[in-house]
């Protein structure tokens, strides 16, 4: 369904140049899910907006592969991908639910609002569809006649996913879809998604930093540090296998209920996106360092269905 090769998306500021997203690439199929991992400033939200060409004005490079379903959407012109792509065939789940809703709007406009504007629904029908998607994220439909503030966390992120659902597309991105939300709702949220994957054969691109919503929802599992993917594979062999220094270290920072193992964490600092280290990017942080790691980057290492950007495996 979704082919990305070597995307790149850095930001012009005035400290230089932001790497933010550094010769990404990963394909998805249909009605499979792939987790966007890594700490805060890694490179997932920029990675997503870079898909969905939802750019700011201070972009300085902009480039690679993009293919829906074999179409290459970085030939599209902004007009034609507005008109053709964006929310009909990819949608997106922003972080935050309140900052997606105008405070001043009923929630049932502000869902039917693409249908009427783009595909020139009147508001009764409109608001039909409105709420058969309302009753697909476990809404009552009684809901499209009020406003943001009166409804609790869930019910806006639910909101926000019947917006992003509205148009029918094929691949939904979710930013953080459950941040600041509590730990009950969180599993409402993730079992309504779920669902979703299921009736209407939905692809996602799961970004978050906690591991153990992505294990609960991914089949693959990408994790990002310093602008690039560091190890890309099947999420069970990632959890129970992590081979990058980084993964292990991730992992080994999650808490379980069933061990006591001790918990683990990742020395240092992300690294500066505008002066990132020579070599690989996590040498300074990285325990099994090599003098090679200091001085040139590492090669992606294929095995398998699995990839691994290290040079403990690029030396083997």
């Amino acid at each position: 369904m979704l082919n990305v090769e070597n995307l790149i998306l850095h930001y012009q500021t005035r400290r230089g140049i932001v790497r933010a997203v550094d010769g990404v690439s990963f394909t998805i199929v249909k009605g499979e899910t792939m987790a966007l991992v890594g700490e805060s400033g890694c490179g997932k939200s920029s990675t997503a907006n870079a898909i969905m060409r939802l750019l700011p004005r201070n972009v300085a490079s902009f480039s690679g592969k993009v293919e829906l379903e074999g179409e290459d959407l970085m030939k599209l012109q902004d007009r034609e991908f507005s008109r053709r792509i964006a929310w009909k065939r990819i949608s997106m789940v922003f972080q935050g639910a309140m900052n997606s809703l105008n405070p001043v709007l009923r929630v049932g406009y502000q869902v039917a609002e693409p249908l009427i504007i783009h595909e020139g629904f009147d508001m009764r029908h409109a608001l039909k569809k409105v709420m058969e998607v309302m009753e697909l994220v476990r809404l009552p439909s009684s809901i499209v006649d009020r406003y943001p503030h009166e409804l609790s966390g869930g019910m806006k992120q639910r909101v926000v996913i019947a917006m992003a659902l509205i148009m029918g597309p094929s691949l939904v991105i979710l930013d953080e879809p459950t941040s600041a939300l509590d730990v009950i709702t969180q599993a409402n949220i993730m079992n309504t998604l779920k669902d979703l994957k299921k009736s209407l054969g939905l692809a996602y691109i799961f970004i978050t930093h906690d591991l153990d919503l992505a294990s609960e929802l991914a089949d693959k599992v990408a994790v990002m540090y310093g602008g690039k993917i560091v190890e890309l594979g099947k999420a069970e062999d990632i959890f129970e296998d992590p081979r990058h220094p980084y993964t292990e270290r991730l992992i080994a920072s999650v808490p379980t209920l069933r061990t006591d193992r001790k918990l683990e964490f990742i020395p240092g600092a992300p690294p500066d996106l505008i002066n990132p280290p020579t070599g690989c990017l996590f040498h300074p942080r990285c325990p099994f360092i090599h003098e090679i790691c200091k001085k040139k980057p590492p090669a992606p290492v294929e095995e398998g269905e699995r990839r691994i950007l290290c040079w403990l495996y690029a030396r083997s």
